[in-house]
């Protein structure tokens, strides 16, 4: 027998991933221009809604059933990235190895939220929706500050209760906002905002993708 000719080789793979997608729309600012309009005119009008924001202004989840332009186009931002997350989610070894393909639609609902100085939005997740998002129409970011960030938990309970070489679980996403921004998160995940801490505005539009079998 040849030396070493026993020796076992030990297969790592990857497993329960979780999809995170991140998107910066270049030359956003004559849609984010019009769609910070819309959001001021309708907080002019509308009282707020109140699911996990402390503080500011949260509009009805029917942002997308208005018309206009910019409405048409911040579509056609969020069906771009709803569409990337399906086809990244396809490429999956768990999903790939499968004959058969998903069939169905995604229903996506919208809505807006104003935030401003020590605003912020509690820990929460959305219950229903195959993916969830953010898009940052407005947003201050003080460098390396949290203030109105978007934190992401990771979602097994309990990892960071071991300690394992690299410290690779129990993290937490950090996701500093800048207008043009897109963010999309499986919905299940809890996430929070930071406080804001300048005067300036944090305007973003958040968005549920619901999917549909047929």
């Amino acid at each position: 027998m040849t030396p070493g000719s026993d020796k076992r080789s030990l297969e790592v793979s990857q497993v329960f991933p979780t999809l995170f997608g991140r998107m910066l729309v270049k030359d956003a600012s004559k849609w984010n221009a019009l769609l910070e309009s819309r959001i001021l005119t309708l907080q002019s009008t509308t009282p707020s809604e109140d699911y996990a924001n402390s503080g500011g202004w949260h509009s009805p989840a029917d942002l997308l059933e208005a018309s206009g332009e910019d409405i048409d186009w911040l579509r056609g931002v969020i069906a771009e990235g709803v569409n990337g997350m399906v086809q990244a989610t396809m490429q999956l070894p768990e999903v790939s190895s499968r004959r058969t393909k998903p069939s169905g639609a995604f229903h996506v609902v919208a809505w807006a939220n104003i935030s401003k100085l020590g605003n912020y939005h509690r820990m929460h997740n959305h219950p229903g929706s195959a993916w969830s998002g953010c898009y940052y129409v407005r947003a201050h970011s003080e460098g390396q500050s949290t203030a109105g960030a978007l934190e992401l938990y990771d979602p097994r309970p309990f990892t960071e209760m071991t300690d394992v070489p690299g410290t690779p679980y129990g993290q937490r996403l950090l996701v500093r906002p800048e207008p043009g921004l897109l963010v999309l998160f499986p919905g299940w995940m809890y996430h929070f905002v930071h406080p804001v801490t300048s005067t300036e505005p944090r305007i973003s539009i958040a968005f549920n993708a619901l999917w549909k079998r047929t």
